[in-house]
């Protein structure tokens, strides 16, 4: 007994002698790890994931003190009614971009008729005189420089700004001012609308109101370019009217100044009883042409009055004379006529003629313009006249019916309206320019016709008046009795004046109120 217990003890202890402990197997454990260590190639460590892109920042607004500059000028015009004296002088101030060359964009109308223009710094620090390189009336844009080639160094300071994409309707863009000439003031516009009858103007709603003081000639930029000039600002509605870009770079690029005219009168199609009188479908959408200009790009072209002008540039016309241009949205096809293109190109016109449809092509000039029997006076020339015994004759120009229009609540003496309606006819009949008797001063010579004015003078002792040309030797020429005949198109028609009392009243009104009596070139 005792010896099998012993037997049984002694395989127990080798039994336990066999089986590994825990620290064993840990060790074991160890060495594998170890061995598998040396064993195994070692594991390549993961390459260096690189950097992300640091976020580009977006540029910084322009500094509008960096590429502007102040137009500052003084204005004084003749007056068109009484052309021997000169309007009172104007102060006229704006803003100018700097285009680089030394040249400088602005508003026109700030240096119409400008006696003097200077440019300055925006903090007024520095300023130099100026001269005009480029003036257009229609666009009211002016590109400037200095007038002495000593002061070109005003412009070292400047930063050229060049000229960007014009602008669609829904773009956004940024206004750059100056607020008291050197704090720079940043809005955002968005272009809305379209205006104007000669040009088209890009209306744009700032998100805030721009600050008091310049607005006129201050840059609107997109993408660190000049994307179009601003105009004129509606306060209370936040409105910014500007030039844009197309139309900047036809002014910088353009042989002659002044937009294409083609010679054509145009009336819509909206009434329903015109269309009827027509004897056009009620459906009839675009322009009717009512009058063709003798001479003008639209003649020489085939257009003839009575077409209807149906589509421009392939976009049609509605009932009202619109049409949806792809930059300014729907627009008066009349403003667009003249916008579109420039002088010396083509533009495609379908017209209707008698139930067919043609394709017009016009190329684009002034010559309804250069034609015209009332062409525009120039800016700052003293207009021409004659002041006879206290009758005072003036050519009848552009320049001169507008002035009466704006006196008179946009209408003309209807003997004018005539003279205007009558064109054709009176070019037919040799007329190169019309007379007008303008201003009847009350003198001894004049009485009983204080009431002519406004009218044509037809002829002097039965010579035919066909332009201011012929009227001093006209006047001047030698009756036997001494009384001179003059017919007009308004009542009493014809008139008679003495010489003699001309030539003493001529003689008093030189030394006492008109030094010049006449201005005849």
């Amino acid at each position: 007994m005792i010896r099998t217990l012993s037997l049984l003890t002694l395989v127990a202890v080798l039994l336990s002698a066999c089986k590994p402990t825990e620290r064993t197997a840990l060790k074991k454990k160890q060495m594998e790890q170890q061995a598998a260590q040396v064993v195994a190639p070692p594991q390549a460590e993961p390459a260096p994931q690189p950097a992300a892109p640091a976020p580009i920042p977006a540029p910084a607004p322009l500094e509008p003190a960096d590429c502007q500059l102040v137009v500052a000028a003084t204005q004084q015009d003749y007056n068109p009614l009484r052309p021997w004296e000169k309007d009172t002088p104007l102060a006229s101030r704006a803003l100018g971009v700097y285009m680089g060359e030394g040249r400088v964009l602005t508003m026109g109308r700030v240096v119409r008729a400008a006696t003097y223009v200077e440019l300055m710094l925006p903090d007024e620090s520095r300023s130099v005189s100026a001269r005009v390189l480029r003036y257009d009336e229609d666009m009211n844009l002016a590109l400037l420089t200095v007038a002495n080639e000593d002061d070109a160094d005003i412009f070292e300071s400047r930063t050229a700004l060049p000229l960007g994409e014009a602008l669609t309707r829904g773009d956004k863009a940024m206004f750059t001012g100056l607020l008291n000439g050197v704090e720079p003031v940043h809005v955002d516009l968005q272009a809305e609308s379209v205006e104007g009858s000669k040009i088209p103007l890009m209306v744009m709603r700032a998100a805030r109101p721009l600050p008091e003081g310049l607005v006129g000639g201050s840059p609107v930029v997109r993408e660190g370019k000049l994307s179009a000039l601003g105009l004129v600002y509606k306060k209370q509605e936040q409105l910014l009217h500007v030039v844009n870009a197309e139309l900047i770079q036809r002014f910088l690029t353009q042989e002659q100044p002044g937009v294409p005219v083609i010679g054509v009168q145009l009336t819509p199609l909206d009434d329903p009883l015109f269309r009827r009188y027509l004897k056009l479908d009620e459906s009839a959408s675009g322009l009717y042409i009512s009058k063709v200009q003798p001479g003008s790009a639209a003649e020489e072209a085939g257009v003839k009055k009575g077409d209807v002008l149906t589509a421009l540039e392939g976009m049609p016309l509605d009932n009202q004379g619109r049409c949806n241009h792809p930059r300014y949205g729907l627009h008066q096809a009349a403003s667009l006529l003249r916008a579109m293109k420039d002088q010396g190109q083509e533009l495609q016109l379908t017209l209707s003629r008698e139930g067919e449809t043609l394709q017009v092509s016009v190329k684009l000039d002034r010559k309804a313009v250069e034609n015209s029997l009332f062409r525009p006076q120039k800016p700052g020339v003293q207009p021409r006249y004659i002041m006879w015994g206290g009758l005072l004759f003036q050519p009848l120009t552009a320049t001169y019916m507008n002035e009466l229009r704006s006196r008179s609540n946009g209408l003309l003496p209807l003997e004018l309206q005539m003279l205007e309606q009558a064109q054709e006819e009176l070019r037919e009949a040799g007329c190169t320019e019309l007379v007008g008797l303008t201003y009847v001063l009350p003198t001894v010579a004049t009485q009983g016709y204080d009431d002519l004015r406004f009218c044509r003078l037809i002829a002097v002792n039965g010579q035919p008046v066909k332009k201011f040309e012929d009227l001093p030797e006209l006047l001047d020429a030698q009756t036997e009795d001494g009384i001179i005949r003059l017919e007009f198109n308004k009542a009493p028609y014809t008139v008679y004046v003495d010489r003699a009392a001309v030539d003493a009243v001529n003689s008093q009104l030189q030394q006492q109120a008109i030094p010049n009596l006449r201005v005849v070139e």
